[in-house]
């Protein structure tokens, strides 16, 4: 099934590659060019400036495969290494489910399920952290007994996303507190893995202390208080969504699927219950579902969070077949059916062959084309989103990052020079002041009348519904 998942995915990007989309991609992808081309490896940067937000490995692995695969286009070699990244993940959840299945056909059909959700098949194609999180995730649990391997999955996954990489941590040490207290482990055992839980947690924190000393409160505010803290006690920029947004989402992403999530939750409590709760079986069967009950607590909804917790319900959907696997006709109907149901979900229902995620809109022709026009860009927001920018900070519900991005961040990256993004006319008029011979305007035809075309500015080129002024 790999082997085919690769196979379709490969074709796609390579024949069909399209422009780095906004956000994620164009954010990872010109902070890594920049991190790689500067020297810097301990912190992210945007257009020069440290991007404190986030930890620096993402964004550094994908400048490097940009710099050392110079001879393919990056759009492609970067995602095909993100593909290479989604078949290890699912090589992972394999391995992990079959631990408790002890059966190839249900595990693989955990696999099919986890593979084909909608939100995991876009994460396979576009450069995205939320891999290299889940990765560290399943590979610290997998390899947990092994000291140096196990740390260097944790370590992959606190560098890519900062402290909720340290999540097996706390689901390793409840489970060890859990044994010790119903004597299924030894003092000895359990202090050994409480040392190793420690260890492990003190050196990451490492960087934390490193980054605090250098840049002090700004790094408390920005990566901790900005970017964790506040994420979960507010709708913090454009992330609104209602209380059961991440059940909606469920429901959105496995559609008729969730019959066999339903009956797989049953079958699973049934067979635990006949294996008598059994600590390591609880463990594995439900690691990612704490992940998934924190998610719906939190006040900020973004549907790419749901990516760490889709190898839950791909275990609950091939749980449904538990309780009969000891009747091999049964058992054979009940995969046919789900196979089938999942091919058909897939390829018709959610047509993943022809479904991309970015094209080439005017925003990236322009980008190109200013290249070699001009020596900077200002680029102004279009009405709407000036209003909606402007509601959010009178709300209190803007960060520190916010107004770097634009409403096209990938600007950034295919201009290949400093751009400017524009909230306001104020901040229009300041630079029209200010610009330049080299400098650049970038606005909406339906606001042109705000630039004075009698002055030195001139119009270059139309793109779209976007116009170039030099």
């Amino acid at each position: 099934f790999l082997l085919i998942y690769f196979s379709l995915i490969s074709y796609k990007l390579i024949w069909y590659p399209t422009p780095f989309y906004d956000w994620d991609e164009s954010l990872y992808i010109q902070s890594g060019k920049e991190m790689i081309q500067n020297n810097y490896y301990l912190f992210p940067v945007w257009q020069g400036v440290p991007w404190l937000d986030k930890p620096p490995l993402v964004p550094l692995v994908y400048g490097a495969i940009e710099k050392f695969f110079y001879f393919i286009p990056p759009e492609i070699s970067t995602r095909m290494f993100t593909l290479l990244i989604s078949i290890v993940l699912l090589s992972f959840v394999y391995t992990l489910y079959n631990k408790l299945f002890k059966n190839q056909v249900l595990s693989t059909l955990a696999v099919v399920t986890t593979a084909f959700t909608p939100i995991f098949l876009q994460r396979a194609q576009v450069v995205n952290l939320d891999l290299f999180l889940l990765l560290g995730w399943l590979g610290y649990i997998l390899f947990f007994d092994r000291k140096y391997l196990s740390f260097f999955f944790l370590f992959i996954a606190v560098f890519s996303k900062s402290l909720i990489g340290f999540y097996p941590i706390f689901a390793i040490a409840f489970y060890y507190f859990y044994i010790f207290l119903t004597k299924k482990v030894s003092a000895k055992e359990f202090k050994k893995a409480l040392i190793k839980l420690s260890l492990h947690t003190l050196i990451l924190i490492g960087w934390f202390a490193t980054m605090f000393i250098v840049f002090g409160n700004t790094f408390w505010k920005q990566h901790i208080i900005e970017s964790h803290f506040r994420r979960v006690t507010s709708s913090i920029e454009f992330h609104f969504g209602q209380k059961t947004f991440y059940l909606d989402l469920v429901k959105e992403q496995y559609s008729f699927l969730l019959i066999f999530i339903i009956f797989g939750v049953i079958s699973l409590f049934l067979w635990l219950k006949k294996n008598k709760f059994d600590p390591s079986k609880l463990l594995y069967s439900l690691y990612l579902l704490p992940w998934f009950l924190f998610l719906n607590a939190t006040k900020t909804k973004i549907f790419w969070y749901f990516f760490s917790a889709i190898p839950q319900f791909g275990f609950f959907v091939a749980s449904s077949g538990l309780m009969l696997k000891r009747n091999k006709k049964f058992f054979l109907a009940f995969s046919i059916l789900l196979a089938l149901s999942l091919i058909y979900k897939a390829f018709i229902q959610d047509n993943f062959l022809n479904t991309f995620y970015s094209k080439e809109e005017p925003h990236y022709y322009l980008s190109l084309y200013a290249k070699s026009q001009c020596d900077n860009l200002n680029v102004l927001l279009n009405k709407q989103s000036r209003k909606s920018f402007d509601e959010l900070g009178k709300l209190g519900l803007l960060i520190t990052t916010t107004k770097w991005w634009g409403s096209h961040p990938s600007m950034v990256y295919y201009f290949g020079k400093k751009v400017n993004f524009l909230y306001s006319e104020k901040e229009l008029n300041r630079a029209l002041t200010e610009s330049k011979e080299n400098s650049c305007i970038v606005i909406e035809k339906e606001e042109k009348d705000l630039v004075d075309t009698e002055s030195d500015i001139a119009l270059l080129k139309t793109f779209g519904n976007l116009e170039l002024y030099r």
